[in-house]
């Protein structure tokens, strides 16, 4: 988790009765002002700032402050132009150019945003705040290395600066060193016991390393610190179903409604009138599942959808357009866009993810009546016919949706995979799609490679693709679900530190059967050595498949 920080300075005039309008009684109007701002009398303040600058246009610090409290408000363009009136009025105002950058990143405007920062920093090379502001900037635009180096020019000038030791941490863990990431975070509770962001970080911290004990102590910690902060909740889930605890992690799980990212169904449908599913009988009643994360994630909960139809429910189902022809093959359940408007009739709804809470869900109750989903077979048929050859057909997939958190260490990339195609008697087909193709220009596939990606317009033909393969190898990442739930045998490159439902230690997952898991063995490692135990067990199955197409030889040949 990342802050940036805000001081407003509400700048002070002596303390003077409210006097009549004329040009030297601004200054005093602006007591008043502050007063009023001070004591959270915002309109009140507000008026007395617009006043102050009808009374006395070139007042920087009335223009200043009536950006704070437009700021405070979410009213980020007027705060914008507040703040930059200032600066013209007083072109030394660092405060003004650094609560500029603050509006500016808030918009987005990074590129603008920086600037700001940068200004205020030449204006006073010893600004903390704006060195530590300036970091969460360039981290966002993914500048890491420069990040780091804004944040400990922070700590160098304020070393008990808790935020920017937090988002040093959070900065070394994108940067893939987790350990320094951990000492940062610990001075930052150090320094102050009561961050519950600190803490946060020093879970995520120690979520990566694996030391998820440590992880669920400091989330904990966040929560006693700010009982109500949604990431520490929706973090503590994680690390509880990641050890298995899916009773308690489901309930935690709960929380992610509260986060921000998550406000976007309420802005797609507005509230919905009936009432959400809280687990009661649905027998003659329609029930609007709607997905919620990613394409992945509906793949995998869609097992639960047949559930709700064994009760009796008439279950409609609302989802990403990519998934719809795919889910359509459910029986029973219709399928809809996620942005459907308007929706059609139904009694209750439900998040798809909310599905394992109310089902509750355990490691040995995982619904996995594979498969669940299904491939057309004459577009199968077709698919198998267009990539012919002999040998094993092995689809790979090597990054997900860089859009994701974490996507940089759940992705080999295409050269991390390209050892693979070493293996003699394979044809293998790309399957990748998104941002993840940019690798082919990179790096040429050889004449064993089939791209097909290229040519996937949905994932049921994705799905249609898979089962006509011996086998997908493929990423953290949306197929590996779908060659799951196809009961399409699978392996799984995933990172040292996983996804939750893979959970550590084992190959398998009770989640799909036909999954066999390759796990990187520490963290911040390449991939390398754990290509190497797949390209090992992929030359065995070759070799088998091979031998047993092999024809034999005529009794008494020489």
């Amino acid at each position: 988790m990342n802050r940036r920080e805000r001081r407003p300075n509400h700048e002070r005039a002596a303390q003077v009765p409210l006097p009549t309008a004329s040009p030297s009684i601004a200054a005093q109007v602006f007591v008043e002002a502050v007063r009023y701002h001070q004591t959270d009398q915002i309109a009140e303040a507000e008026t007395l700032y617009r006043a102050i600058l009808i009374l006395d246009p070139r007042h920087a610090e009335a223009s200043y402050n009536l950006g704070v409290l437009l700021q405070t408000r979410g009213n980020l363009a007027d705060a914008a132009l507040a703040y930059r009136h200032a600066i013209a009025l007083r072109p030394d105002f660092v405060g003004a150019y650094s609560n500029l950058g603050t509006a500016l990143q808030d918009c987005g405007r990074l590129d603008e945003a920086i600037d700001a920062y940068r200004r205020a920093i030449t204006l006073q090379p010893d600004f903390a705040m704006a060195h530590m502001n300036l970091g969460v900037a360039l981290k966002e635009q993914g500048k890491f290395d420069e990040a780091v180096l804004s944040y400990q020019r922070a700590i160098a000038i304020e070393p008990a600066y808790d935020h920017a030791h937090a988002n040093l941490g959070a900065a070394l863990l994108e940067m893939n060193q987790p350990a320094l990431a951990v000492e940062a975070c610990r001075h930052a509770v150090t320094v102050n016991p009561g961050m519950a962001v600190g803490y946060c970080n020093l879970g995520a911290a120690f979520k990566a390393l694996n030391r998820l004990d440590e992880a669920e102590g400091a989330y904990r910690q966040a929560v006693v610190a700010s009982p109500d902060l949604p990431e520490a909740h929706f973090c503590l889930a994680q690390i509880l179903l990641l050890q298995g605890s899916y009773k308690a992690g489901w309930a935690e799980y709960e929380w992610r409604w509260k986060l921000k990212e998550y406000g976007w169904l309420e802005n797609l449908h507005g509230r919905f009138g009936q009432p959400a599913w809280a687990g009661e009988p649905l027998a003659g009643k329609t029930i609007l599942i709607y997905a919620e994360q990613g394409l992945g994630d509906t793949i995998q909960f869609a097992r639960y959808l047949p559930l709700l139809r064994q009760q009796g429910a008439t279950v409609m189902l609302a989802v990403q357009p990519p998934l719809i022809k795919l889910l359509q093959a459910l029986d029973g359940i219709t399928v809809i866009p996620l942005d459907q408007k308007p929706l059609p009739p139904f009694d209750v709804h439900c998040a798809l993810l909310t599905l394992a809470a109310r089902c509750e869900t355990t490691l040995d109750t995982i619904p996995a009546d594979i498969p669940y989903l299904a491939a057309n077979p004459l577009e199968t048929r077709l698919w198998r016919d267009r990539i012919g050859g002999p040998g094993l057909r092995v689809g790979l997939v090597w990054a997900g949706n860089p859009s994701q958190r974490g996507d940089r260490m759940r992705s080999p990339r295409l050269a991390a995979m390209a050892p693979l195609f070493d293996v003699p008697d394979v044809q293998f087909v790309g399957l990748q799609l998104g941002a993840g193709r940019q690798d082919l220009i990179a790096y040429p596939p050889p004449a064993n490679f089939l791209d097909l990606g290229g040519e996937i317009m949905n994932f049921a033909e994705t799905a249609a693709i898979m089962a006509g393969l011996d086998l997908v190898i493929s990423s953290c990442t949306a197929p590996l679900h779908l060659a799951g739930a196809l009961g399409v045998p699978v392996w799984g490159v995933i990172p040292f530190a996983p996804h939750f439902v893979w959970q550590l230690g084992r190959s398998d997952s009770p989640w799909y059967p036909s999954l066999r898991l390759y796990r990187q063995e520490r963290a911040g490692q390449d991939w390398k050595s754990t290509m190497d135990r797949v390209v090992a067990d992929l030359s065995i199955v070759a070799e088998q498949r091979a031998a047993a197409v092999r024809p034999m030889a005529l009794a008494g040949a020489a």
